[in-house]
């Protein structure tokens, strides 16, 4: 399985990860709650850096 260069960050985060495509992928976040209300006040990433493969 793949991973991308950002798969640490996101296990140090808490993100669940699944398969995709071969990738280990994040899913979700500890509470998807949580994270909506974080992307609302702060800022988001979307990890679509195994699209450049």
């Amino acid at each position: 399985m793949k991973k991308t260069p950002l798969y640490e960050a996101h296990v140090n985060l808490g993100a669940r990860m699944v398969n995709f495509a071969g990738w280990k992928m994040p899913v979700q976040y500890e509470s998807i709650i949580k994270e909506h209300e974080a992307v609302r006040s702060n800022a988001g990433v979307f990890d679509i850096s195994h699209m450049g493969e």
